[in-house]
């Protein structure tokens, strides 16, 4: 009898264990990702003073925000952000490579899309920013994002979900003081590009249902193997 008991403990043990498995692993596995597009005109300044400072954009205006289904417009919209610290460059065939620090880098982005003027979304870089110059007396920005706050309605009508990371921000400039090498000032103005967040989808309840219960299974297969060696 008390082996009944204690083989009957076991199974319940390992079910236990089956589904605490399976939702750590489907919530690790996590979901496809969706790209939200920012699209971003021209307008704003963008401005680095030399030396180990940052590059900072300022008002650069943002029209639209899309999903790849659908489509916002984004009333007075307009981006600020900061790079982290200047750390090194390197000479490449088109000009230079610039590298700024991913410590201390910023982004926001205001507008509205139907509930007022607010912070669409904020966040900061998750690795180093990169810029390269200087072809045609034109460059490019570069980096990696990770958003820490959404708007509710923006995040309501285009399915937005957090945690939002691995997202890439692309912009070009034109130039009024044309950069002539690493750690050299220049200004100009803000040419335009995209800002692309990578969103989270999350997993439906009945895929999590279904690998709990395969995860139980096993778990009880597991435990009625071993109670048929021991009974031979």
């Amino acid at each position: 009898m008390s082996r009944r008991i204690q083989m009957s403990r076991n199974n319940r043990w390992f079910a236990g264990v089956g589904v605490f498995v399976a939702a750590v692993a489907l919530t690790a596995v996590g979901a496809e990702a969706a790209p939200i597009n920012f699209n971003v005109g021209v307008g704003g300044t963008i401005q680095y003073v030399g030396g180990t400072a940052p590059i900072l954009i300022s008002s650069a205006p943002v029209s639209s925000v899309d999903n790849g289904t659908t489509t916002l417009p984004i009333t007075g919209g307009f981006l600020h952000f900061s790079t982290g610290d200047f750390t090194s460059g390197v000479a490449t065939t088109s000009g230079f490579q610039s590298t700024y620090n991913t410590g201390g880098g910023i982004f926001n982005l205001f507008g509205d899309v139907g509930s007022g003027s607010t912070t669409l979304i904020s966040g900061s870089f998750l690795g180093p920013v990169t810029f390269d110059c200087c072809l045609g007396g034109s460059s490019s920005l570069s980096g990696t994002l990770t958003v820490s706050s959404v708007d509710a309605t923006l995040a309501s009508l285009l399915g937005f979900n957090l945690p939002a990371t691995g997202g890439a921000l692309g912009l070009v400039q034109l130039f009024e003081v044309i950069p002539t090498g690493p750690g050299v000032a220049f200004s100009g103005l803000q040419a335009g590009g995209v800002i692309v967040v990578t969103d989270v989808i999350p997993l439906p309840p009945a895929v999590f249902l279904m690998g709990s219960g395969l995860a139980s299974l096993v778990g009880l297969r597991f435990c009625r193997s071993r109670r048929d060696r021991s009974s031979v």
